[in-house]
């Protein structure tokens, strides 16, 4: 039976139901809606409370408002994810909106999550890095946190509504039952937005003069990104980057004479010093450790060092207490790009990923040109980060992964340091020389969860229960194998001839558990802050201790490096990004977040903060082929 209403839309009516069920039933339909539209941009407000908090642990409303540039393009996005509804008809509609709003929900989560972990936000370009995700699952849980639980705050209300909604009446009005006029409707949604999306970015991105707020431009900050082109533009735009990827990226001759410049003009020119050539002929070994961070070095808890071994090497050392991890999306593979290449690595995505066949000026190739033999070994898959087809490009002359060597030992992400440093010393001792190895270890990877008989500290049980008091155990398990990896290449007679260069590849436990650590009672200072910064040590049999105090980070190492072994400047000062950290005048250090440390005049930063976009067109475009 069919009946009219005083709204005058036809209702079709249920045996039991009432006349006003029907319009219920249109206020659900329409209202949903907009409550979802609502919910989505309270959402979008809430990520940008994490970014821009002081603590990315919780929700700083006030600067999410504050910090959403353009409020009318955030809408405008978020009005085309729910214009989809209308493909749907009826009570269809309805799961299609509570579908989308799940789909933005768990998106907005996981960027919280991983701007934890990466200091960047979800990108299509880790479509290319799922195999990395095999062993790290733990790790990935561990960033979540209970203020993320937020982002779903709604999903009870509209679950409520779809209860009710299932015994109303719907209209069989064309809105909603024409699949032309649903179409119309879908269309005119997207049309009408991306029109004013188009609009804004002629208006602001082309002939707009704040260089800060582009729409639609990824900027050499990811915040800054997001936050002039909103976080569901961010993913959409995001899509874009990714299937441009696909063309060839060329650079204008300007854009090829800049980065040029910039190159040039940050080389010192200085007359060398009493370290040049201090360690010409001997061999290179570079032992890169899994989340080392600086803090932990020449300190004790409950009266027991934690790395003792590591401790034992500064009398016959360089250290450099001010050098900073500078690593990006990459994580652990941007490490050894920055060691290698001394060039900043993408802005957005892997590097080793995304490019893994681009050409530089490497550490290996250069070593090699001198007569070196050159080998990169890890003990995880040469698929991992896609670390062995990036480093075999990069000039090694033989990549050694996991499958060279006997599993016997499994530690979170691969093969534990003790079995790994254990198998390899025999590599090391008996190769050809002069060598440079690159090696790198896994075991002190987060979440810190070192089996309970590789832990030899005995901590109280208030700190041993938390993630720093297992971030020790992991620490302190690592320096013993490296300990006892030394005592070998001693013995061997190899020591007396090889420079060991020790560093962490990330901060770690500070990076992803900084709220924890704040919270731990009782607490002693040196552990409460950390601030980016990971050990460089440069062993060497018969140096004089030296602590430097210059600020440098990871793609200052390979120029540092290579004038060390007495390499002449000339054959790499035209395509590092890096300085010599023991002949400069500079006492500062550019993060991959765009921060600075230490010591920069403030009309220096802006022509400084265009090495990351210079890098990131470099590698894209292969600028360093041939050169």
């Amino acid at each position: 039976m069919m009946a009219k209403t005083s709204y005058g839309i036809t209702v079709a009516h249920r045996r039991g139901t009432k006349r006003g069920d029907g319009f219920l039933g249109y206020l659900v339909q329409e209202w949903l809606l907009f409550l979802t539209f609502g919910m989505l941009l309270i959402k979008s407000i809430i990520l940008m409370g994490f970014v821009y908090s002081h603590n990315q642990s919780m929700i700083d409303m006030s600067r999410g408002i504050k910090n959403i540039t353009y409020m009318p393009v955030c809408a405008a996005f978020l009005l085309i994810v729910t214009a989809f509804s209308f493909l749907a008809k009826n009570r269809g509609r309805l799961w299609l909106l509570l579908i989308l709003n799940l789909l933005v929900s768990f998106l907005f989560a996981f960027d919280a999550v991983y701007l934890r972990a990466s200091g960047n936000f979800l990108s299509t370009q880790l479509l290319r890095q799922t195999g990395n995700l095999n062993n790290l699952w733990d790790s990935i849980f561990a960033m979540f946190r209970p203020c993320d639980i937020a982002f779903f705050f709604d999903i009870p209300i509209i679950a409520v509504l779809l209860i009710i909604s299932r015994n109303l009446v719907y209209y069989d009005s064309p809105l909603f039952t024409s699949l032309k006029a649903r179409l119309t409707a879908f269309f005119t949604v997207i049309i009408l937005s991306a029109g004013y999306l188009a609009a804004s970015h002629i208006t602001i991105d082309v002939y707009g003069h704040n260089k800060n707020n582009y729409i639609f431009y990824t900027h050499w900050n990811p915040a800054q990104t997001i936050c002039n082109i909103s976080p569901m533009g961010y993913h959409v735009y995001d899509c874009y980057v990714f299937f441009s990827d696909f063309k060839p990226y060329r650079l204008s001759a300007k854009n090829r004479n800049e980065i040029q410049a910039w190159i040039d003009q940050k080389n010192e020119k200085l007359p060398s010093n009493r370290y040049k050539g201090i360690y010409k002929g001997k061999n290179l070994l570079v032992l890169q450790v899994e989340s080392l961070e600086n803090f932990v070095v020449g300190q004790a808890v409950d009266g027991q060092e934690i790395t003792p071994s590591l401790n034992k090497l500064l009398p016959n050392s360089i250290y450099f207490d001010n050098y900073y991890a500078q690593v990006n999306e990459g994580t652990s593979s941007d490490a050894d790009l920055m060691t290698n290449t001394s060039v900043f690595p993408i802005r957005n995505g892997s590097t080793f990923f995304r490019f893994p066949y681009t050409s530089y000026n490497s550490l290996p190739a250069i070593m090699g040109r001198h007569g070196y033999n050159t080998k990169a070994i890890h003990p995880d898959n040469g698929e991992y980060w896609n670390w062995m087809k990036a480093l075999g490009n990069m000039g090694f002359h033989e990549c050694i992964d996991a499958r060279s060597f006997k599993m016997d030992e499994i530690i979170f992400l691969g093969l534990s340091d003790g079995s790994f440093l254990r198998q390899v010393k025999d590599t090391v001792i008996s190769q050809k020389t002069p060598f440079y190895n690159f090696m790198v270890t896994l075991s002190s990877h987060s979440p810190f969860e070192m089996p309970v008989w590789h832990r030899k500290l005995k901590l109280d049980q208030t700190l041993g229960e938390t993630k720093l008091g297992g971030y020790f155990q992991s620490i302190n398990y690592t320096d013993g194998c490296i300990g006892t990896f030394i005592d070998e290449l001693d013995k061997s007679g190899v020591l007396d001839n090889t420079v060991l260069v020790i560093y962490g590849d990330h901060d770690s436990v500070h990076k992803y558990f900084n709220d924890e650590i704040q919270s731990i009672k009782p607490s002693q200072a040196w552990w409460l802050d950390n601030d980016k910064r990971i050990p460089l040590i440069i062993y060497s049999k018969g140096q004089k201790p030296e602590t430097i105090h210059t600020n440098g980070g990871q793609i200052d190492l390979m120029p540092t490096l290579l004038n060390l072994f007495g390499i002449d400047e000339s054959e790499y000062e035209s395509t590092v990004f890096g300085r010599n950290l023991l002949n400069t005048r500079e006492d500062y250090v550019l993060l991959s977040s765009g921060e600075f440390r230490g010591s920069i005049g403030e009309t220096k930063k802006a022509e400084v903060l265009k090495g990351l976009e210079y890098a990131d067109m470099a590698i894209r475009s292969d600028f360093f082929r041939n050169k």
